[in-house]
């Protein structure tokens, strides 16, 4: 499972002054607290969240994003995993939900599942 680290603040912020450049508008678009795993050219991203209401518009674009290219987004919203709704994408299938941590287990068991055995050519 790979975990992904924030950018130093700082690198690019030129570059939301610079208006010959980026005309409209600049912004950072960060996804935080998300597992990414890999199997078979596949890849599952598991996004987790308290209230959706921390779920950023950012973050949400660059998640669907990556449903529409065919990868499988899970977004679980709870306080702890014994109380949380879980939303999902998955290429083959438009949207589902879970109520619990064994749904959550399910679900990513169905996706390994999936995953090995998908032709990684027709993708």
């Amino acid at each position: 499972m790979l975990e992904t680290q924030a950018q130093q603040s700082g690198w690019f912020d030129w570059l939301q002054h610079e208006t010959a450049l980026v005309p409209e508008a600049a912004g950072d678009l960060v996804v935080t607290s998300v597992s990414v795993l890999q199997l078979n050219g596949r890849f599952l991203y598991l996004k987790r969240t308290t209230d959706l209401a921390d779920f950023n518009a950012g973050e949400r674009r660059i998640l669907n994003a990556l449903a529409r290219q065919g990868d499988t987004v899970f977004v679980a919203v709870g306080p702890d995993p014994l109380h949380l709704r879980l939303s999902y994408r998955m290429p083959d299938l438009e949207n589902a939900v879970a109520f619990d941590a064994d749904g959550l287990l399910a679900l990513v068991r169905l996706w390994f599942v999936w995953a090995s055995t998908s032709d990684t050519a027709s993708a």
